[in-house]
């Protein structure tokens, strides 16, 4: 749960809304414009199928939030934690626990080396 709810909140971020709102636009009307460019030209709305046309706006809307949910998902070192969260080292399995806005700094054991991931609540590791 713990997973799902970091998700939601990285996917309700306004400035990550705003940005893949931004991209759907610029993305949807181009690959509109390729895909029924002709009807949308002459305005013959009779003809356009909207259900393309909506959906054209609605994958590159989807494609960006996954993308960035999965960037900030990784936890990079040097940056701020977007929520609460335990972490665990791919290198080493030593646990961390980072709190929200909290500076994400390398692990103990591997330094340079260290690869950050959230920890699961089936991960036997991490005690939760």
């Amino acid at each position: 749960m713990q997973h799902l709810q970091l998700i939601l909140s990285i996917a309700s971020s306004k400035q990550l809304v705003i940005r893949a709102l931004k991209i759907a636009l610029v993305v949807g009307i181009i690959l509109n414009l390729i895909n029924q460019g002709e009807k949308l030209i002459i305005l013959d709305f009779q003809n356009i199928n909207f259900f393309k046309f909506f959906l054209t706006f609605t994958v590159p809307f989807c494609v960006s939030m996954y993308t960035a949910i999965t960037m900030k998902l990784k936890f990079h070192i040097g940056e701020k934690a977007v929520d609460n969260a335990v972490l665990r080292c791919s290198n080493c399995n030593h646990c961390l626990e980072v709190k929200k806005e909290q500076v994400i700094p390398f692990c103990d054991n591997c330094n340079e080396k260290t690869k950050w991931k959230i920890s699961s609540i089936k991960d036997k590791k991490c005690q939760h």
